[in-house]
């Protein structure tokens, strides 16, 4: 079973961080050196970088962590990721850590973005968040309308570790548009 811990970056990213016995992936990496610390904190060797879209703060990390670790580095083949070594457009199984993993195209937030998920674990970057869900920088309402029922369509037991924390700030916003 992978052990599954945040690492903090940035004002509210959350850069998960997969491990099993001293391997470990980590996904969306947009800064390299709180990664790095806790890597070497927990003696632990990176394998695998998981990428969800292209903005700089879910990639940004990504070459120096690779010129410390050569991991590979599965992204969305629709963007451009730095250092992608194994483009993916949803739809593929993985194995990560010793796990199953399939990918999953949800286009929205970017035209690109793909989702991980595992066997009750699915890391969806910025397609939903704590009571709300991603801005569309790319895609149509009708892309992230469809990519939420995939993630609705999920079993219900699944664990949704989203890359930014917002709920406070969403639930702030639906009591203003639905005060009752």
């Amino acid at each position: 079973m992978l052990e599954i811990s945040f690492i903090p970056a940035f004002k509210d990213n959350y850069i998960w961080l997969l491990t099993r016995g001293d391997r470990a992936a980590v996904v969306d990496p947009g800064d390299a050196a709180p990664v790095a610390a806790r890597l070497a904190a927990g003696g632990l060797r990176l394998e695998t970088i998981l990428v969800t879209h292209h903005h700089a703060d879910h990639q940004g990390g990504i070459a120096a962590l690779a010129a410390e670790w050569h991991p590979t580095v599965f992204a969305p083949a629709l963007e451009s990721i730095t250092g992608c070594t194994h483009p993916l457009s949803g739809g593929e199984g993985l194995t990560v850590l010793g796990e199953a993993c399939q990918v999953l195209a949800l286009p929205g937030h970017t035209l690109g973005h793909i989702a991980y998920r595992f066997a009750g674990a699915v890391f969806c970057g910025d397609t939903l968040f704590g009571a709300g869900c991603g801005r569309l920088f790319e895609g149509s309402p009708a892309q992230m309308a469809d990519s939420l029922g995939r993630l609705a369509a999920l079993p219900s037991d699944t664990r949704v570790y989203c890359a930014h924390e917002y709920t406070a700030a969403n639930l702030h916003f639906a009591a203003a548009v639905e005060p009752e």
